[in-house]
């Protein structure tokens, strides 16, 4: 099984980055395949920018509140 990681967003950089606990693995780009927790279930996603970053389950979107630690399994 796949080790959860955390996305947090990065002011700065103004990017969604991937970190294991305090180290930051790599940032994240527009189109990005990743398993987003929901719930208690980790569904396949992709990270999408528009005016802002969201992610996208088939035809629905929601946005990411750049405040917010997101659990994830990366794809790739």
């Amino acid at each position: 099984m796949t080790k959860i990681h955390e996305i947090r967003f990065q002011a700065d950089t103004k990017r969604w980055n991937v970190y294991d606990e305090e180290e930051m693995l790599y940032p994240l780009r527009c189109g990005d395949a990743i398993l987003i927790q929901v719930g208690k279930h980790f569904l396949p996603s992709n990270l999408e920018l528009d005016t802002d970053w969201f992610v996208k389950f088939g035809d629905s979107k929601f946005w990411l509140h750049r405040h917010t630690k997101y659990c994830v399994r990366p794809l790739f």
